[in-house]
């Protein structure tokens, strides 16, 4: 029982044994994507520009969350970081339930959560580079 507590301490599960040496672990799990959003956001000038005017109480659409991140409405804003958005649309395109969607039905799901410039765009863009979605695409 040593073994698998400290198994569970080494991915910071919350831990309590009991003496009747049972077990109860909690684990939180959290996308690391909020991380890097916030991290692109805080380097990238537009971004800046948009938290001074909120800040200055210059009236804008942007909003700024408890946690920092910047938000468009209750969408995520990324800035023009194409690492992170290669990152946001693989795990969009690649989602086990998706089933790799078309262009559209990806740009209807990740505008929920997301926006950025020519969004619609550069994920038509990414879905037409799929070999899997070119072959599944029916012809009309």
């Amino acid at each position: 029982m040593k073994k698998e507590l400290l198994e569970l301490r080494k991915i910071d599960a919350q831990v309590e044994a009991g003496l009747d040496e049972s077990l109860v672990a909690q684990l939180r799990v959290r996308s690391t994507l909020w991380d890097m959003v916030l991290k692109a956001q805080q380097e990238y000038l537009e971004v800046c520009k948009i938290r001074e005017k909120l800040r200055s109480g210059i009236e804008t659409s942007f909003q700024i969350q408890k946690d920092g991140i910047v938000v468009l409405g209750r969408r995520m804003y990324l800035p023009d970081d194409q690492l992170l958005k290669r990152e946001v649309l693989q795990e969009a395109h690649e989602f086990t339930f998706a089933t790799y969607p078309g262009s559209t039905k990806m740009y209807q799901d990740l505008k929920d959560f997301y926006c950025w410039s020519n969004m619609k765009k550069e994920v038509a863009e990414y879905v037409a580079k799929c070999g899997i979605c070119q072959q599944v695409k029916v012809e009309h």
